[in-house]
């Protein structure tokens, strides 16, 4: 054998091992299956603090996921976007994850001034979406009872947590003059404030002051003084953003108005008691999970430690979104294909499924968890103590 066919021999053994490799490759990388969850969430704005304190705990637990080889054959990617706490972003966003990148699901928002235009948006693009702690009744079900089919949420709904304060306040506290300080571009912060209105003067209450504010303003001695000429023995505060409670609370001692303050879910972070914590001594807050239940404290101090930042709400009713979303890949893979719809179609149906915070089961009619209590939370010594567990009937 001569010298040039010896060369295109060893060239043509190499050139066939070569593509063997490359093809060995190719088939290794196309068994990984992937899929894209997105989450929304305000990581710059007035709300930073919501994203600082979700983003970190949901990503470990999707590298957890990953770890132990996925869920139902695939591997999870956490896209991540930032809302800058305004819903214009938001939109976007959400709109790019559908579209662009072609999401499975997607968790968020966590406000329902987003929540609310969202709900079509998902219905239209049939992807569904998991909201975290946004409350209004329309974010699920369209002002005429319609059911928006690809929303759902983790949290419990404003009709719920108004009735309850405005039963605490009226039945256990013994107070029959309420004053409302509200965000009047908030749908969370409007609704709380009427449903707490309706119950507290069905059991013989009075609304006494009603003084309205927009979100970023940082003055309120002007609706505080109307407050204090009142007579009422009652503040209600259901403000989504803690600064807004914590200005609130400090001015409010500045006037020298004593009074008994209340306020949701939205302000139920450390944050709020760092910035007011004396000046809230005795304070309301209603919660749907308490960040100091014992059950937490392993996950809050590895959490702490490792990420620098204190678990919150926000990062407890993330992690319920993610494990919703995990549980539904893992029945839809059951089932044959991973699409949004059959993703939905398993939310829909969930029943008795362990998240983080608690067992959930899908209201199918409303999308809304069944039956999540409620917890009435009392300031004292600036740390929350729990004060009472409302449970729906």
């Amino acid at each position: 054998m001569n010298k040039s066919a010896q060369f295109f021999r060893k060239w043509l053994v190499l050139l066939v091992i070569g593509l063997l490799l490359v093809s060995s490759l190719s088939g290794c990388g196309s068994k990984e299956k992937v899929l894209k969850v997105g989450y929304i969430t305000e990581q710059t704005g007035v709300d930073a603090y919501v994203g600082a304190a979700s983003i970190p705990a949901m990503q470990d637990y999707v590298d957890e996921i990953n770890a132990k080889g996925g869920v139902g054959g695939y591997k999870i990617e956490l896209v991540v976007y930032d809302t800058r706490s305004e819903v214009p972003d938001a939109v976007t966003v959400a709109k790019r994850l559908m579209d662009q990148d072609k999401a499975v699901a997607i968790i968020g928002p966590s406000w329902s001034s987003a929540g609310i235009p969202l709900s079509d948006i998902a219905d239209n693009a049939k992807v569904p979406l998991v909201a975290t702690t946004a409350s209004n009744v329309n974010v699920t079900v369209t002002e005429d009872g319609k059911l928006h089919p690809y929303m759902f949420r983790v949290c419990f709904i404003d009709p719920y947590q108004g009735y309850a304060q405005a039963d605490f306040a009226y039945n256990k506290l013994g107070l029959r003059k309420a004053a409302f300080l509200t965000d009047v571009a908030s749908p969370y912060t409007v609704g709380l404030h009427q449903f707490f209105k309706d119950h507290f003067l069905e059991l013989g209450g009075e609304i006494v002051a009603e003084e309205g504010y927009t979100q970023g303003d940082a003055e309120f001695r002007a609706q505080l003084a109307k407050i204090k000429d009142s007579g009422a023995d009652l503040l209600v505060v259901d403000a989504y953003t803690f600064k807004d409670v914590g200005l609130a609370a400090q001015q409010a001692e500045a006037l020298g108005l004593d009074i008994q303050i209340m306020a949701g879910d939205g302000v139920f972070v450390p944050e709020l008691l760092e910035m007011a914590g004396p000046q809230l001594e005795g304070a309301i807050v209603t919660t749907g999970v308490t960040t100091d239940a014992p059950e937490f404290a392993e996950f809050n101090k590895a959490f702490e430690a490792k990420h620098g930042v204190q678990a919150n709400i926000y990062t407890y009713y993330g992690l319920d979104a993610l494990m919703a979303i995990e549980y539904a890949i893992g029945e839809a893979a059951k089932k044959g294909e991973v699409t949004p719809t059959t993703v939905r179609d398993a939310l829909e149906t969930m029943k008795d499924v362990q998240l983080f915070t608690s067992k959930v089961t899908m209201e199918p009619d409303t999308h809304n968890p069944h039956n999540k209590p409620l917890l009435i939370m009392t300031i004292k010594d600036s740390k929350w103590e729990l004060t009472e567990t409302f449970q729906p009937q």
